[in-house]
């Protein structure tokens, strides 16, 4: 068995929600790790943007959008953002955002893990890895670990 990572992506967001399409990114990182065959998995260490594997189809997208400010509106009453009444994980330009983190409760992971076949990531015909930005713009990052078993694609 071999491990590989972490390795870390950078990601620059440039609008309040955006998915970005990040697999062919993660590919490549995955590409170097020498692994015929085994796991990716992909982290993200935050708590206003998440993860999901999806199609990359613009009306969906919008619809998404959509979905999240039904399910969380922006202008919404959040006590996550009143700061008379919040004490925890203040920052001195804390933003008001409460919405990001209930968005990315509900509508990401912080982690996916795709399976590699034949040295690459094994996603179906219309599923791409997306980090899904909910509080942007921002520079993001996510981490890539790999495990398997080491070889050529064609498993020499």
């Amino acid at each position: 068995m071999r491990f590989f990572g972490p390795e870390e992506v950078a990601i620059a967001t440039e609008r309040p929600f955006q998915l970005v399409d990040v697999t062919d990114r993660i590919a490549a990182v995955v590409a170097t790790s020498g692994l015929a065959a085994g796991s990716a998995q992909v982290w993200c260490p935050h708590t206003s943007c998440g993860l999901a594997v999806t199609e990359m189809e613009d009306g969906l997208h919008a619809d998404v959008e959509a979905l999240a400010e039904r399910l969380a509106p922006i202008d919404g009453d959040y006590v996550h953002d009143d700061l008379a009444r919040r004490h925890q994980n203040l920052e001195p330009d804390e933003r008001r955002n409460g919405w990001s983190h209930l968005r990315a409760l509900l509508l990401t992971a912080p982690t996916v893990v795709v399976p590699v076949v034949a040295g690459g990531l094994a996603l179906g015909q219309w599923q791409r890895l997306f980090l899904v930005e909910l509080d942007g713009p921002r520079r993001r990052r996510v981490s890539v670990q790999a495990w398997g078993r080491a070889g050529t694609p064609d498993g020499a």
